[in-house]
């Protein structure tokens, strides 16, 4: 009996302490960490790739592919646009890619964002609803032509790679303990 009663205790122990570790973690999450809680599901937009990048191979079907990859790995089911405009937050993770081509030399200067855009309201005026981006990451580049395609990959896996730790943040596994 005397066992049993300890075992309980242990165990309303441990919830309890689980608990407590739950509410340590998210306030020491930074704002833009907080707002990727709860995402089980998000649509993929991917823009800004210009004609001469398409030329040497960087195209949009290339990245939606390595993103999507990487978010399945993460757990997080894609959509598409329509059930994306249905979930709650209306949560849309965009990749914007700017490629140009240098005018002297065979090379490209770039810039990839990466972000998370979703609905949010006022603390004001709840009823007020708009469309925010509440993460983003960003990096640029420079690199011969004939790796474009290459660079911007690594990029975008470098930016999905920081993407993933802080969703992993806010979104601890369940077995803690």
């Amino acid at each position: 009996m005397k066992t049993k009663k300890y075992r309980i205790g242990m165990v309303i122990l441990a919830v309890c302490l689980a608990g407590t570790f739950a509410v340590v973690v998210f306030a020491g999450l930074t704002d833009k960490q907080q707002s990727l809680t709860e995402i089980k599901a998000l649509y993929v937009f991917v823009q800004g790739l210009t004609e001469d990048a398409e030329k040497v191979g960087l195209t949009k079907e290339i990245i939606q592919k390595d993103v999507e990859e990487r978010l399945r790995q993460e757990g997080i089911r894609i959509v598409s646009e329509e059930e994306g405009l249905r979930l709650a937050g209306k949560v849309v993770l965009y990749v914007n890619v700017n490629a140009h081509k240098r005018t002297r030399t065979p090379a490209y200067v770039y810039h990839v964002d990466l972000g998370i855009l979703q609905e949010v309201s006022l603390v004001r005026a709840p009823e007020i609803r708009t469309m925010s981006i509440t993460w983003n990451k960003g990096r640029l580049g420079h690199c011969p032509s004939k790796v474009l395609v290459k660079s911007v990959q690594e990029t975008v896996g470098f930016l999905m790679d920081r993407f993933g730790e802080d969703y992993r943040a806010a979104n601890p596994p369940e077995n803690v303990l």
